[in-house]
């Protein structure tokens, strides 16, 4: 699109920002309707025993999802935006997403590049946003683009002031000689340059309260709907917060369990479970070419396939949350029947293009014996049970780990001509060392019969394999599908998978004070069935998920 010379199109922006900002809608307690309760519900942890949730910004997921939803585009300009910083392993987290110089030049070449495909598409598609001929129809028509356009983008409803300022730049054309569409397209940027698209505001009423309030319904739209599908509020959501169902138990059920059914759910296996479980850049992970010579490409992606095919499973079936670890069944392509050693089976592809095998006479049990998590839990050209206990500690169990003390890793690797286990045995003896390793170490063992890029092994060399071990509570194993068995039997299972969806959902850090109601959450989930779905609802409908801790005044 060419920049029309009558206004500087950053200058607008701008401006626009800046007035946005200055009109009291993020600070002036609006929220669009009207509707909502702002007391404390009972029960509810005092605000200053918990960590206020901060205004949080589309991460490039989310992004790239709502452009595709809003425009009817197949352009992803956020593969373009820096990377996401994470907090607590997710990129959801508000304090973590900060809003650089290069994410604000970023968004702008965005924001046109969005608008020139629109203009340039099919007349079908252009005419879901382009529903009249501004031409023709001079302000009106503008007013009822501008007017429907913002409502879907900014996931509430706008206010008088806010859709006059986008009438700027059509007046500003039309006081120039430009065509009103030159007018139109610079409006329409200008919606998706406004923090009320970039961000998911959540207005305290009263700027001075520190209690948790209940949000908004169409604040609570806005969570519920990115939290499932990393999207913005469809038709159907955005009308029950309209009318104010949704702040009711049975309806916002009702949405949870149909937005669940819904294909965007798939959204969840890239944004929770990917990084959840640390497969989000798998396809970037380095693999030595003496491990894998060639086709890592194909194996990584196929890899990839195989755990969102396995966590799907577990999201629409309602098997309970230990069989993820005993599973005896996986799915794989041609790629992974090779590099497992495992028939190609005959069952019907699945959505991901993979086939359903049984894995009761394989060494395969459960997501432990997953390539992608053994390949992400390994070093280039080699195993890591350093890497593979943590892992199962701090993503399984929610243990915290503390980061090792400098120069560890080179006293480690100076270590002479010893297997890999008696190197490990030696590194526990230093006692800056013992603490974590002890703990670690011998979790980590339980997987060396899987390589470093998961193909199954009983020896390395000339060594038989010891693959025994033993959890921090004594209990003993032996390999991996005695170690998944054990894990699926440990009653921090269920709960951290519960404090993980939490704060990937409610995008904020737990805090101790938040553990009763992870605890409460849990429990809930359990009597339901105790499966991944289970969870997932149990925390959408909980009060850290509904309500927001304003931050101090």
């Amino acid at each position: 699109m060419a920049k029309v010379s009558f206004l500087h199109h950053t200058s607008f922006i701008g401006a626009l920002l800046v007035a946005s900002a200055c009109t009291g809608v993020l600070g002036s307690g609006s929220s669009g309707d009207g509707s909502g309760d702002s007391s404390t519900t009972p029960g509810q942890t005092a605000a200053s025993d918990r960590r206020p949730l901060v205004l949080r910004r589309l991460n490039r997921l989310e992004y790239n999802n709502t452009v595709r939803d809003l425009f009817g585009t197949q352009l992803r300009p956020a593969d373009e935006f820096p990377a996401d910083d994470l907090g607590g392993e997710f990129s959801t987290i508000g304090s973590a997403l900060t809003l650089s110089p290069a994410y604000v030049r970023a968004y702008e070449r965005a924001a046109y590049a969005l608008v020139d495909d629109l203009f340039a598409a099919p007349d079908e598609r252009r005419g879901r946003v382009i529903t009249c001929d501004v031409g023709e129809g001079g302000d009106a028509c503008a007013r009822s683009i501008l007017g429907a356009f913002a409502r879907r983008a900014w996931r509430r409803p706008v206010l008088d002031e806010h859709l006059e300022s986008l009438m700027l730049p059509i007046a500003r054309a039309r006081e120039l000689g430009a065509e009103p569409a030159e007018g139109l397209k610079h409006a329409l940027a200008a919606v998706v340059l406004s923090p009320f698209f970039m961000f998911k505001p959540e207005i305290d009423p009263d700027l001075t309260a520190t209690a948790p309030r209940r949000l908004h319904p169409h604040e609570l739209a806005t969570r519920l709907s990115y939290a499932l599908w990393s999207t913005m509020p469809d038709e159907e959501l955005s009308l029950s917060a309209d009318t104010g169902a949704l702040a009711s138990d049975s309806e916002l059920t009702a949405q949870i369990e149909r937005m669940l059914e819904d294909p965007k759910a798939d959204s969840l296996l890239d944004s929770f479970a990917a990084e959840w479980l640390d497969f989000a850049h798998l396809d970037a992970h380095e693999i030595d070419a003496k491990i894998l010579p060639e086709d890592s490409e194909d194996v990584l992606r196929s890899m990839k396939l195989e755990v969102r095919s396995f966590i799907r499973e577990f999201m629409t079936s309602g098997r309970p949350l230990g069989e993820m670890l005993t599973a005896r069944f996986t799915f794989i392509d041609d790629t992974l029947a090779e590099l497992y050693g495992l028939p190609e089976g005959d069952s019907q592809p699945n959505a991901d293009g993979l086939r359903r095998v049984d894995t009761s006479d394989a060494p395969r049990s459960g997501l432990l014996t997953l390539g992608a998590l053994l390949t992400t839990t390994s070093l280039p050209s080699r195993t890591s049970p350093v890497k593979r206990g943590e892992y199962v500690l701090s993503r399984l169990l929610c243990e915290e780990i503390p980061p090792p003390p400098p120069g560890v890793a080179a006293a480690f690797a100076e270590e002479g001509d010893l297997t890999l286990r008696e190197r490990m045995d030696l590194h526990r003896t230093s006692p800056a060392c013992a603490g974590c390793h002890s703990v670690m170490d011998p979790i980590g063992f339980g997987l060396e019969n899987y390589d470093a890029i998961g193909r199954h092994r009983t020896r390395q060399g000339n060594t038989e394999i010891d693959a025994s071990g033993e959890l921090p509570d004594g209990t003993a194993f032996e390999g991996a599908v005695e170690l998944g068995a054990a894990l699926a039997d440990d009653p921090r299972l269920s709960g951290c998978i519960t404090k993980k969806f939490m704060t990937f959902a409610a995008g904020r850090l737990l805090a101790r004070a938040d553990k009763p109601q992870i605890e409460q959450v849990t429990a809930e989930a359990e009597k339901s069935g105790g499966g991944l779905s289970d969870v997932i609802k149990a925390v959408l409908l909980s009060e850290p998920f509904r309500t927001r801790t304003p931050a101090e005044p």
